[in-house]
């Protein structure tokens, strides 16, 4: 009886078997199958440059007359102090906007605020602190007049810190200014080129591509004439609308030498500087262009600076922001559908 007893228990062992292998192999198939929990995205906030902004206006608009805008900057800033303008010589603050904002650690940054005021005009010029040329004029006058005032630019450097929950998702729960507005000088000017950005160094001279440059400017900036039949197949370009009277294109360069007879889908990004007059004066503007050779002809593909990203291929819309990085001087398929009309 022992002995039936051993062997019948081997059986059944050895026909569990099978069945233990196949529920192990389903239980591993499942948990490969389960995707991992995707980790949760950090709550990522952005520089207080917009508060900043608002604490700068508001602090340089203040007077003790003015117990709203005070009350504010309380708010904003307890503990700060406020100025207090002369009643016959107060700054009229036209705009502000942050230029700069850096991170002190901790919940704290730093943002440099470019404040657009105008100075009364009873306040004289040897009254006012006058600013050193080479560092751009920390208060560098851009217009006189003696009825309307002295308008300049001031920067500010303010400090705000911020607090957040972890279930805010970065939004800031509270913010506040630390400390008075301190006038620091401008941003220094960049005095070399970005190497990223290429250069427009060979001069486009008299010829097919500057005629249709010329002819496409004009016709885009005043309104007169169809700016779409210098545009090439499948380019659609938004006119700005705007109400110039004449157009003159003053100079032409290119990143590189414009052939003479170009082969059909061959590209040259040029820049154009072209003056335009208006009832209120004349402007100079400033605009890079892409062209393609097409049946001897250049047709402007798109107003695009040279180091963008190459344009998605189901569209040719074209802004000034619009992409472009497709070699300078290469031949490129042309669109085989065009939305600018037929061209002779």
């Amino acid at each position: 009886m022992r002995t039936a007893l051993v062997r019948g228990g081997v059986l059944a062992a050895l026909a569990a078997a099978p069945l233990s292998l196949a529920v192990s192999a389903v239980s591993a198939l499942g948990t490969a199958a389960a995707p991992a929990a995707a980790p949760a995205a950090p709550n990522v906030i952005a520089p207080p440059t917009g508060y900043a902004e608002s604490f700068v206006d508001l602090w340089l608009r203040s007077s003790a007359e003015d117990t709203v805008t005070s009350e504010t900057l309380r708010t904003m800033a307890p503990g700060v102090d406020l100025p207090r303008p002369r009643s016959t010589a107060r700054l009229i603050v036209q705009k502000t906007i942050a230029v700069r904002s850096q991170p002190m650690g901790g919940r704290t940054w730093q943002v440099t605020v470019a404040a657009s005021v105008v100075v009364p005009p009873s306040v004289s010029q040897s009254a006012r602190p006058s600013s050193s040329p080479a560092q751009g004029g920390a208060q560098g006058a851009q217009g006189r007049g003696a009825d309307s005032g002295t308008a300049e630019v001031r920067y500010f450097s303010v400090q705000v810190s911020m607090t957040r929950a972890t279930g805010s998702g970065g939004s800031p729960d509270a913010l506040v200014v630390t400390s008075a507005p301190a006038q620091v000088a401008p941003p220094a000017a960049l005095a070399d080129r970005d190497p990223a950005v290429a250069a427009y160094g060979a001069q486009v001279s008299e010829g097919p591509l500057r005629e249709t440059v010329a002819g496409y400017l004009t016709a885009y900036l005043t309104g007169v004439g169809d700016s779409t039949r210098y545009l090439a197949p499948g380019t659609r370009i938004p006119v700005p609308g705007a109400a110039y009277t004449q157009v003159a294109l003053k100079d032409l360069s290119a990143t590189t030498t414009v052939p003479s007879s170009p082969a059909d889908g061959t590209v040259i990004q040029a820049e154009a500087s072209v003056q335009a007059q208006d009832a209120l004066g004349e402007w100079p503007l400033s605009y890079p262009l892409r062209l393609t050779a097409r049946a001897g002809r250049w047709e402007i593909s798109a107003i695009a600076p040279v180091s963008a990203a190459p344009a998605p291929a189901s569209s040719t819309t074209s802004s000034l922001s619009s992409p472009s990085s497709i070699p300078t001087g290469a031949p490129v398929p042309a669109p085989s559908t065009s939305s600018n009309g037929a061209r002779p």
